[in-house]
């Protein structure tokens, strides 16, 4: 589990928020391209993957993954 943001790796899961009006959720990365990250949502495997920028990211305290 990543303690900071720059150890975020492929299959790190982090919380991504789904939009503007809606709350975060935990997320595993699939893949990285510089700054932006592909996501799967944890629970939403089947959904379509999602990118955001690691500062669009938030870490899960230790010990909750």
């Amino acid at each position: 589990m990543p303690r900071d943001r720059d150890e975020i790796g492929l299959g790190s899961v982090v919380l991504a928020h789904e939009g503007p009006d809606e709350g975060w959720w935990e997320a595993e990365v699939i893949g990285i391209n510089g700054t932006v990250h592909s996501l799967r949502w944890r629970d939403y495997p089947t959904q379509a993957t999602i990118l955001r920028r690691a500062d669009e990211l938030a870490l899960l305290p230790p010990g909750k993954a």
